[in-house]
């Protein structure tokens, strides 16, 4: 990678989770940056218990050279032969449970982490020439031309205003301040490189114009909240020695309620998710500037979760009785972006596309997005700003389309686990799916879960198949030959 003449390319990452800190990752090789990482709180911490990884999330880390190390800090709970789904489903909601599908995958075995096991090994291979801010939170972003030149502008809560960066990359989270400045690029046009125009970019932004944390239409409330809660492997095996959720990964479904748990931490600990259902779905959502960055995660009585789901079958209430000071956290996603990057700037992981939970991709589609954008700025050669507009372009063709359908994918899975979806549909007057669900029912939610859970197998949005486009790509931008109708989504 070369810089602009004269002088290093300038880059900021805003948001040191698992997407910020997996691209900083990526830029290991590229010590001719100033890289800046800028994180609000006072140091890092993941928020979350459980995540489910994929090999082809594995790819990134093995390209990270973290795979070996993962492989020896997380070990297999025993040498147990034996074959189990990647995941179970339960009809629940009755004294009489029953299983309904599992999941299986040919050469595609999930690994089940805590997230701050693998942040701690992301620090680890932090480059030496990135820079950390803590402390940083970001409160307006402004891409703009004038007399200073063009470049990006960052605004901090703390009063620290750094301008110059050649590239920003918002990795946010939910409550993104940077996506508002994307969105808002988005809405304006005026000419630009014809290269660059057939990727759909904007404009940059008006001079003076900011975007604020406030009334936020790009987040919508799902309708949904979620319990989250932890069991020690210790306490679940002392009563219930052969209980499921100590092997198997296992989604409990009833109407208009679903329950997810699997092991973490090595099998020592099981992660417990309990959706329920408490309003209409797709309402706006108000943010305060102030406050935490991460989602509302109020405590509450451990009653409470077990009261929320009264006749379920007896493994069911029996786990959720064992739950350590479980928290409450309403489930957000987002509007679909039309963009994800302008001239300047790009967007990933949950800044981009956040999404309910219910297919497990958030994080390993983070992963991904992180990995594919510090892989294109290391391998490219940056002499004009026309390269950077090329390369933040190709990234937004690779990633934009494929992210917008998981966070598509996964509301309308969450759909299905509850028998609420256009496809299948119980009625809400029943007292039990377990009495009520047919056989054509359970037919066609095999269907559809065998359709949304093929994500972490498909070809669409590798690590290998972006990177191949993208330089094909990057190759054509440069021969002049980038023509809208090669810049296409991700096909199926």
């Amino acid at each position: 990678m070369h810089s602009f003449p004269g002088r290093k390319l300038r880059v900021a990452i805003v948001g040191g989770g698992i997407g910020g800190l997996t691209c900083a990752a990526a830029l290991k090789d590229c010590d001719n940056i100033e890289l800046d990482l800028f994180e609000a709180a006072a140091k890092f911490i993941a928020i979350g218990a459980g995540i489910v990884t994929w090999p082809r999330t594995w790819s990134v880390f093995e390209a990270l050279g973290l795979n070996e190390e993962m492989l020896e800090r997380i070990k297999k709970m025993d040498p147990c032969e034996e074959v189990f789904p990647a995941w179970e489903f339960r009809l629940s909601d009755s004294k009489g449970g029953r299983k309904i599908h599992e999941l299986h995958y040919r050469d595609a075995t999930p690994t089940n982490l805590h997230r701050q096991q693998l942040l701690d090994l992301l620090l680890e291979h932090l480059p030496f020439h990135c820079q950390v801010h803590f402390g940083h939170r970001l409160v307006s972003c402004r891409e703009y031309e004038d007399r200073r030149g063009c470049g990006v502008e960052l605004h901090f809560r703390n009063g620290v205003t750094l301008d110059g960066y050649d590239i920003v990359i918002g990795a946010d989270g939910l409550k993104s301040v940077v996506r508002q400045t994307v969105i808002a690029q988005s809405r304006s046009w005026t000419g630009l490189d014809a290269s660059v125009k057939d990727l759909g970019f904007s404009s940059s932004m008006t001079n003076g114009e900011q975007c604020h944390l406030g009334r936020r239409h790009d987040i919508l409330y799902t309708g949904q909240s979620a319990f989250r809660g932890l069991v020690p492997r210790e306490k679940l095996a002392a009563l219930y020695p052969n209980h499921r959720a100590l092997r198997t990964s296992t989604i409990y479904c009833g109407k208009f309620k679903h329950i997810v748990v699997y092991p973490i931490s090595n099998g020592e600990i099981v992660n417990v998710v309990a959706f329920f259902a408490d309003s209409q779905s797709g309402s706006p959502v108000i943010l305060e500037t102030t406050g935490s960055s991460s989602p509302q995660n109020n405590q509450v009585p451990t009653d409470a979760v077990v009261n929320m789901y009264p006749g379920w079958e007896d493994e069911v209430v029996d786990l959720l009785k064992m739950l350590e000071k479980p928290t409450i956290w309403p489930i957000l996603d987002l509007n679909p972006l039309e963009t994800y990057a302008t001239s300047r700037i790009a967007l990933l992981g949950d800044a981009s596309h956040s999404m309910s939970p219910h297919l497990g991709a958030g994080a390993c589609t983070a992963i991904e997005d992180a990995y594919i954008l510090g892989s294109l700025i290391s391998r490219s050669k940056f002499n004009t700003l026309i390269d950077i507009k090329r390369v933040l372009a190709v990234y937004n063709t690779l990633r934009q389309p494929y992210g917008n359908e998981i966070m598509r994918w996964a509301r309308e899975m969450g759909e299905f686990y509850e028998f609420d979806s256009q496809d299948i549909q119980v009625d809400e007057v029943v007292d039990s799916l377990v009495n009520e669900a047919t056989e054509e029912h359970i037919s066609k939610f095999r269907k559809g879960t065998e359709k949304y859970w093929s994500w972490p197998v498909r070809a669409a949005g590798t690590i290998g198949e972006d990177l191949r486009r993208g330089q094909e790509m990057l190759d054509e931008a440069k021969l002049g030959d980038l023509s809208c109708s090669r810049m296409t989504g991700i096909n199926n």
